[in-house]
């Protein structure tokens, strides 16, 4: 996948421009660094468009709260993803990042107020972009060019009435650099104190304005690339803090509940003297599985998986961009956008785990102390069950290659002399090809596990076998390196699925006054929209059948939807230019859609703005949003899948090995479902992991939120440079998708208090079938559902603090250093995050969801010109936290406390003269380790929210003519 000979290239030419630039060009004049750090917003205006409404304003003050990051804070961020961008905001709870491993699919997700990627809009330049992902549908912000970014406005709370469905969240608007002329390259690179995690970006955007000015092309190119980083090479990643996987080293003969092994004595050092479950030795000599979780101990049967597993996915893109617009006169114009990207990313887990596999007792290559072991057994006939961690195959990687095409045109212009129009059509394709390496085949792994008895061998399989696989190799289970490489490679699966999307956007809208009432002009909008999406999934034969042992067997999912759409907004003035009122007034919304899906669905808004005086003003705003079902969620057709948590029927903990107690009542429902007494059976659960099935509903309704936000902005004229927004909101989804009680641990819990296996939570009526079961050994097997089933709320407050603080006293007369310091400080106090009233404020790794969602989040960025050099300082702060394991649901005991979390980042910016910028930076100064904790959602931690590199060094350079 990755092409070093390119990076090497780009790197030495990068070293090379930046020495020769720095060295000739020597002209003063005023600083890149210092220009980019006064972004074009901060200029004066008189009408622009804010993000959350179409019609124009005279400020960039909105009812509705906004955020507004600019290129200068972007390049101060020295992050070259977008998501490492707004992951920092306190209004994001981050979604799939960069070390997102297990669960990736290889995108870049965003995620406002933790309502999940589907339910917040990405836009380029106010357009939708088009969709990535299978599950989500959300966008993959890798297709976003970084570079390109002018700013990016984040509106906060639900935007359907302006922009259809998706934003019940609010939207995230990328504005991009459409204008630019000249030429500009830059180039960054970085790597971690550890020697690794190498990244390496190079951008060149040229742009032009030709005939006379009226047109402008600008076209941008960027390649970029990152290394991987395992959990092997950071010490607080290399044990599993799960205990590990009862895959062994060498292979587990499970224990059956209904045809036990004798109690077998472990190895010496294991702290439990005997089990049922059978372990090996390297040679493959039997004895008692040691389910010691203490990773550390040698003789601990458990796998540690954590040190082959991806801290930091590995990553190669090429992105290309032309955007262009053309005056024709003065009141007609065209726009042009074309994007492509082709985004390669890679995940890596641990050699597959190959449970579940029955092997008859006639296998060639049982050891005699094994064979003594089943002859042992109540029936020393039946075939026994057995797992391994496939070592020998190898790591299972995935590669994800996601080519995204998107073409936007149109017109826009004026009539009746100051009413703006425009029309939109946009056409946007992604394939998303998921490549799967060293998986295990189930059915080769059955033929080649068959017994002497069909004629098989130490050598050969069995004829029958052969008869239907050829190339069948006998596969030796038992040990450590027992297989032959000829067995290896017969089992060994690749395999590949493509996932296509496809959308269709024709639009229009028109603004402008309407008429004037006595304290000022009415403002409307109107348009409509007509969008068409259409979706498909097309697993490889093996992966959709489950033909696979390392992966979830996934169903193929095709179908699409259109949905027709009229929209309406004003502004009206009520008052204006009496006392304690310079303004006071109205934002109206509505939004009418009819979906092909769901049928007609409506949004509204209304809003009230009250400013007292140029200093001080209050806004409110209530909405009403929608989200129509995607098509995953409407068809998907009964996806694998393996939660972690508790059986209620296992005597022991599958994560401690402690003893369970179970209750006489549950005693008698597991009876009935295991033809015995758990506790005088002995059962087990034998994997942490116990495997799920999920299904889609072509009943779901669109989704239905209600959100409302009240604040103030205070700008005082006396004191110059200083914004101060306080804005409080509360977020309401009803009708919420969700999956059936919250999933396979949800179902099994709510289908044990009614204790009865005919009850609604034990059937599950939308597939037919039951809800819970189990298999010939006894483990629990879950199938779930989509339905509007839940209710989400969220609120809290915000404060945003911008100020341009004087130091004039501090430096009189100073021709080096600056008499202002830039301060910039967002602030959210998460008040509340309830899923089905279950309070997840102030919680990390919480069973149910994988969010981490502090109470206090905060990003400060300090600025400040010495000469040519402007220094950045920011921080990141997360406040203590509770780790609520899955654990609770079914055993007692309080939780673990996730630290307080707080990491800095220093950048210096050289401009050296007009041409030549020189950046150098430390991300995670003080080398802060991620807060650990036992429920992670991944990799021990939270990778998305926290830093899992450690400190960072980089330095680039943007050299423009």
């Amino acid at each position: 996948m990755k092409n070093k000979s390119i990076k090497s290239g780009l790197m030495v030419t990068t070293t090379i421009c930046s020495a020769v630039l720095a060295s000739i060009v020597t002209l003063p004049s005023v600083a890149i660094a210092q220009d980019a750090a006064t972004s074009s917003e901060d200029a004066p205006v008189t009408e622009v468009v804010v993000t959350g409404s179409r019609i124009a304003r005279k400020d960039f003050v909105s009812p509705s709260p906004i955020t507004t990051v600019s290129s200068a804070q972007i390049e101060a961020s020295g992050s070259l993803a977008v998501e490492q961008i707004l992951n920092t905001l306190p209004q994001v709870v981050p979604g799939f990042s960069a070390a997102s491993n297990n669960p990736s699919d290889g995108t870049a997700t965003v995620d406002l107020r933790g309502l999940g990627a589907s339910r917040t809009l990405v836009l380029v330049n106010g357009h939708r972009m088009t969709p990535a992902t299978k599950a989500s549908s959300a966008t993959d912000l890798n297709t976003i060019p970084a570079r390109l970014i002018k700013r990016v406005e984040v509106m906060t709370g639900g935007a359907s009435a302006t922009y259809g469905s998706d934003a019940l969240a609010g939207v995230v608007n990328f504005v991009l650099k459409d204008d630019f002329e000249g030429i500009e390259l830059s180039s960054q690179y970085g790597l971690s104190a550890e020697g690794d995690a190498e990244q390496f970006d190079t951008s060149l955007i040229m742009g032009t304005n030709f005939d006379g000015g009226k047109g402008n092309l600008t076209a941008f190119v960027s390649y970029y690339d990152r290394d991987q980083v395992l959990g092997a090479e950071r010490d607080w990643a290399f044990y599993s803090n799960a205990g590990g996987s009862a895959t062994g080293l060498s292979g587990r003969a499970d224990n059956v509940a209904l045809n036990p092994y004798a109690l077998t004595p472990t190895q010496t050092g294991c702290p439990t003297v005997t089990n049922r479950q059978i372990s090996f030795t390297p040679t493959g000599e039997a004895h008692g599985f040691c389910n010691d979780f203490d990773l550390t101990n040698p003789v601990t049967d458990q796998y540690n998986f954590s040190p082959v597993n991806n801290l930091m996915s590995p990553s190669e893109r090429i992105s290309l961009s032309l955007l262009g617009h053309y005056d024709f006169t003065e009141n007609l114009r065209g726009k042009l956008e074309v994007f492509f990207t082709d985004n390669r990313t890679s995940s890596q887990l641990a050699p597959t785990p190959m449970t579940g596999l029955s092997v008859p007792i006639d296998n060639p290559f049982i050891s005699a102390s094994f064979a003594s072991l089943l002859a042992g057994r109540t029936d020393p006939t039946a075939n026994f069950v057995f797992r391994k961690r496939m070592l020998e195959v190898g790591v299972r990687q995935q590669d994800h290659n996601n080519k995204m095409f998107q073409f936007v045109t149109g017109l826009d212009g004026t009539v009746f002399s100051d009413w703006k129009w425009d029309s939109t059509f946009s056409y946007g394709r992604t394939e998303f090809k998921d490549s799967t390496f060293n998986d295990v085949s189930r059915s080769r792994m059955i033929a080649a596990t068959r017994g002497a008895s069909d004629g098989a061998t130490t050598t050969s399989c069995g004829a029958a076998q052969l008869a239907i696989m050829p190339a069948c190799k006998p596969f030796n289970l038992f040990g450590a390196g027992s297989a032959s490489q000829e067995a290896l490679d017969f089992v060994r699966l690749d395999f590949s699925d493509t996932t296509t999307f496809e959308r269709f956007v024709v639009g229009g809208n028109i603004a402008g006054d309407a008429f004037v009432l006595p304290a000022g002009a009415v403002g409307v909008a109107a348009g409509f929209e007509y969008r068409e999406d259409t979706f498909s999934f097309a697993p490889d034969a093996a992966h959709g059948s489950g033909d696979i042992y390392g992966f979830n067997a996934e169903r193929p999912v095709s179908g699409g939807y259109n949905v027709k759409e009229v929209y309406g907004e004003a502004t009206v003035p009520l008052v204006a230019e009496v006392p304690f009122v310079k303004y006071l007034g109205l934002e109206l919304g509505a939004r009418f859609s009819d979906y092909s899906s769901v049928g007609k669905t409506e949004a509204y808004k209304a809003g009230l703005e009250w400013k007292i005086d140029d200093d001080f003003r209050f806004r409110g705003m209530y909405q009403k949003a929608s989200r129509a079902p995607s098509v995953f969620e409407l068809y998907q057709a009964g996806d694998q899948g393996f939660p972690q948590f508790t059986d209620p029927c296992s005597t022991k903990s599958p994560t401690s090995g402690a003893d369970r107690t179970i209750s006489q009542e549950v005693r008698d429902f597991c009876a009935l479902q295991l033809g015995g007494d758990p506790v005088t059976l002995g059962y087990i659960q034998p994997n942490s992991q116990l495997e799920s099935f999920s299904f889609g509903n072509a009943n779901l309704k669109a989704e239905q939120s209600e959100t409302i936000t009240v604040g103030a902005v205070w700008r005082p004229s006396y004191i110059e440079g200083l914004s101060v927004t306080l804005d409080y909101y509360d977020i309401k989804v009803d009708d919420y998708i969700n999956t059936l009680y919250g999933g396979a641990a949800g179902t099994v819990a709510a289908c044990f208090a009614t204790l009865d296996l005919n009850s609604t939570a034990c059937f599950n009526s939308d597939i037919g079938q039951s809800a819970i079961y189990r298999d010939t050994t006894g483990e629990l097997k879950i199938r779930t559902s989509q339905g509007n089933v839940s209710a989400l709320e969220t609120k809290g407050i915000d404060l945003a603090v911008d100020y341009k603080a004087p130091l004039g006293w501090l430096v009189k007369d100073s021709t080096l250093f600056s008499d202002k310091l830039d301060i910039n400080v967002l602030v959210t106090k998460l008040e509340s995050w309830k899923l089905d009233d279950i309070e997840y404020a102030g919680t990390a790794g919480a069973y149910n969801i994988s969010a981490t969602l502090p109470e206090w989040k905060s990003n400060i960025r300090l600025a400040y010109n010495i000469g040519p050099v402007l220094i950045n300082w920011s921080s990141t702060f997360y406040s203590e936290m509770e780790n609520q394991g899955n654990l609770a649901i079914f055993e007692d005991g309080g939780y673990s406390t996730v630290p307080n979390y707080w990491v800095h980042d220093v950048q210096a910016r050289w401009g050296v003269n007009s041409n030549v910028d020189l950046t150098a930076g430390i991300k995670n100064l003080t080398d802060e380790d991620p807060p650990v904790f036992d429920n992670s959602p991944d990799g021990n931690t939270d990778p998305n929210a926290f830093d899992v590199i450690g400190r960072y060094y980089y330095v680039g350079m943007k050299f423009k003519l």
